[in-house]
């Protein structure tokens, strides 16, 4: 079986505390009932006009979990920084980390998050796994399927997508005409 999904990591911004009801949080976790994600890490933050900034952070992976993911960060890491040998290492340091249950941000990072963000706005980040993916991962590995490519189309994309289009399409008819 396949031990995780895809992993996605989401930043948002949000100008406008007093805008914030709670929508978010709540579709989240109902994702996460579904069975549709799960939820890696989260952390939300929230600082008043004044500075003052409340946060709280989120996981739903089990310790067991949390040690195989880390290895799993890690031996990847190792595996691009050293090889085989970096794998290894990195596998045994990841694990290792997450046992001890350093993982997530630390106090001293969440405040520097904090710092960085205006008074009177908030912000959150969520990385979560796409449980719903799984089944496909692990058909898609006994046909020894190779992902090839992978991503977010986001909005934005599309549109500097066809920006690209149209000024490859006028360079086009500027060499037609001579």
């Amino acid at each position: 079986m396949v031990e995780f999904g895809p992993i996605h990591m989401i930043v948002i911004g949000f100008p406008d505390i007093n805008k914030l009801k709670g929508e978010l949080l709540k579709e989240i976790f109902r994702l996460s009932e579904a069975g549709t994600i799960r939820i890696i890490g989260l952390l939300a933050i929230v600082k008043d006009k004044n500075g003052n900034f409340e946060s709280v952070q989120i996981t739903e992976l089990s310790d067991e979990d949390r040690i195989k993911l880390g290895a799993g960060v890690g031996a990847l890491i190792g595996l691009g920084a050293a090889g085989k040998k970096g794998a290894k290492a990195g596998a045994e340091a990841g694990a290792i980390t997450a046992a001890q249950k350093d993982f997530g941000l630390s106090q001293e990072a969440i405040m520097n998050v904090a710092r960085d963000i205006p008074n009177g706005t908030a912000a959150g980040i969520v990385l979560f796994e796409h449980v719903w993916a799984k089944k496909l991962k692990e058909i898609a590995l006994k046909q020894d399927g190779i992902v090839l490519a992978q991503g977010v189309i986001e909005p934005i994309a599309l549109v500097a997508l066809g920006a690209e289009l149209a000024e490859g399409a006028r360079t086009a008819e500027r060499v037609k005409i001579k």
